[in-house]
C-alpha cells in the first residue's frame, strides 16, 4: 500500500512541476504544430499549381518487343523527381524552406490501368514540364505507337461519391518484407520453348486484362501506380538485411549518450591509472568471423545474389492503389478479390510480395462499417488527386516494367487498346495547293 501511494505521489509531484513549467513547453508545441500546418497548405497550393497532362498509351496490333523495351523507358525516366543530396548546411537549410514557404515536393508521375465498360486503357500522367521526355522516350522504344493527350478521366467522377447509390472496394498496396527484398520479376515468367530462339511469355498483366475486359457499362477499376526517382539512401538504410543473411554481426550506431559514457570511462580509467597504476588491459571482444559467401546455405547465397542484382538497378519511390466503383445493382465483391489476387503471382517465400495495406475489407475491431467507409472516402480521394503515399515502396525499373506495361501481343483480350497501323506523315516533297 505504502508502494502504490510513494508512486501517485511521485507521479502527482512530476504533473506538477509539468503543469508549473507550461510557459516553456506550451510555445513549443504551438509553434510545432504551426510549422506543420503551414507546410501542408503550402504544399497543398504548391501542388494545385502544378500543370499535368495525361497521355493514352496505344501499342499495334503485331508489336512484339521484348519488355526490356519498356524497362529502358522506366530508365529514362528516372530523371522525374531527381534531387541532388545537399553538400552543405546551407543547401539543406534552402531545401527546408523552400518546402515550408513554398510549399515543394518532389515531381512524381502516375502510371495507370483503368478497365470499364469492357474497354481497358493504359494512361502515363506526367506534369506538364515532362511532356518531351516521355513522348521521346516511348516512340524511341515503340515508334509506331500513340501517345494521344486526352482529359483526365477522373473529372468524370464526382469530388465526392454518393455512397447511397455507389459501392466502393479499394485498397492500398504495401510490401510483405523490407524493400531490398524484390519482388518475382517478367524475367522469371519467360519459358524456353523447343527451339533456339523460342521463348514463351507468359505475361504476368494477362489476369489483370481479363478481368477488367469483363467490365460493364456502370463499372469502374483502376490501378494507379505512382513513382518518382530515388537514390540509393534506401540501400544502405536496409543493409542490416544483407548483413544478418551473411551472419555477420549487427552494426549498431553510437548514439549521444552512448559517446558521453565512453568519454566519461576513458577518463576515470585514465585517472585510475595516474594513481594507481596501469590495470590489467581490457579484454577485447572476440568479433565473429563472416562465413565465407560459398559456405553459406545455397537459398541464401541465390537470395542475397537476386537482392544485389536488384539494388544494382535505378529504383523509384512508388505506391500501387486499386478502386473499384460500382453501381449497387452492379457492385460485384470479386473483382478486387480477382485483380488483387493477381498480384499475388509477384510474390515468393523467399524474396518479396505484396500484401493490403490501407484497405475498406475491415474484419477486425469495432465500427467496422464507419471505419470501412472512412477508408473508402480517404483512398478515393487520394486515387482521384494522385496523392503521393507518406510511406512509399521501392521499386526498381524491372519490377516498375513487371506490373505497369502494355501486354504483349500472346494476350487475345479484344479489350486491350492496340491500333491497326501507324499513322504515317505523308512522304517529303508533296505538292500542297
Amino acid at each position: 500500500m505504502d508502494s502504490i501511494l510513494n508512486t501517485l505521489g511521485s507521479t502527482w509531484t512530476a504533473l506538477g512541476l509539468v503543469f508549473s513549467y507550461w510557459w516553456i513547453w506550451a510555445p513549443l508545441i504551438l509553434v510545432f504544430v504551426y510549422v506543420e500546418a503551414l507546410k501542408e497548405y503550402n504544399q497543398k497550393v504548391y501542388k494545385a499549381g502544378l500543370k499535368w497532362i495525361t497521355y493514352e498509351l496505344k501499342i499495334p496490333l503485331d508489336a512484339h518487343k521484348s519488355l526490356k523495351a519498356m524497362e529502358q523507358i522506366f530508365a529514362g525516366l528516372h530523371v522525374v523527381g531527381q534531387s541532388t543530396p545537399p553538400k552543405n548546411l546551407w543547401e539543406k537549410y534552402k531545401n527546408w524552406r523552400d518546402a515550408l514557404f513554398k510549399g515543394k515536393v518532389k515531381d512524381w508521375l502516375s502510371l495507370e490501368i483503368v478497365g470499364t465498360g469492357g474497354e481497358i486503357h493504359f494512361y502515363i500522367r506526367i506534369i506538364e514540364k515532362y511532356k518531351s521526355l516521355v513522348e521521346a522516350q516511348i516512340y524511341a522504344q515503340y515508334p509506331e505507337s500513340e501517345l494521344t493527350p486526352v482529359t483526365d478521366y477522373m473529372l468524370s467522377f464526382p469530388a465526392s461519391l454518393s455512397y447511397s447509390d455507389v459501392n466502393v472496394n479499394a485498397l492500398e498496396l504495401v510490401f510483405i518484407k523490407e524493400d531490398i527484398y524484390p519482388i518475382k520479376t517478367y524475367p522469371e515468367f519467360d519459358e524456353e520453348g523447343a527451339g533456339k530462339d523460342d521463348v514463351r511469355r507468359i505475361d504476368p498483366l494477362a489476369p489483370v486484362a481479363e478481368t477488367l475486359s469483363g467490365l460493364g457499362l456502370s463499372e469502374f477499376f483502376g490501378i494507379q501506380i505512382l513513382a518518382r526517382s530515388t537514390g540509393d539512401a534506401w540501400v544502405k538504410k536496409d543493409q542490416a538485411v544483407i548483413d544478418k543473411l551473411m551472419g555477420r554481426e549487427e552494426k549498431k550506431g553510437k548514439t549521444a549518450a552512448d559517446s558521453v559514457f565512453e568519454g566519461i570511462e576513458s577518463g576515470a580509467h585514465s585517472i585510475s591509472s595516474a594513481f594507481f597504476g596501469p590495470g590489467e588491459p581490457a579484454k577485447e571482444e572476440k568479433k565473429k568471423e563472416d562465413k565465407p559467401f560459398n559456405q553459406l546455405n545455397p537459398g541464401i547465397q541465390e537470395t542475397i545474389k537476386t537482392i544485389e542484382k536488384g539494388t544494382a538497378k535505378l529504383a523509384f519511390e512508388s505506391g500501387i492503389r486499386m478502386v473499384y466503383i460500382a453501381p449497387l445493382d452492379k457492385y460485384d465483391d470479386g473483382r478486387m478479390r480477382s485483380v488483387a489476387g493477381a498480384f499475388k503471382q509477384f510474390s515468393t517465400q523467399a524474396l518479396n510480395g505484396f500484401k493490403p495495406g490501407l484497405s475498406t475489407d475491415i474484419t477486425k475491431g469495432f465500427n467496422k462499417s464507419a471505419r470501412s467507409l472512412k477508408n473508402k472516402k480517404k483512398i478515393y480521394k487520394s486515387y482521384r488527386g494522385r496523392d503521393f503515399p507518406k510511406k512509399p515502396l521501392i521499386l526498381n525499373t524491372e519490377e516498375l516494367t513487371t506490373i505497369f506495361h502494355v501486354p504483349d501481343v500472346g494476350v487475345k483480350t479484344p479489350a486491350l487498346p492496340r491500333i491497326e497501323a501507324k499513322k504515317g506523315e505523308a512522304p517529303a516533297g508533296i505538292p500542297t495547293v
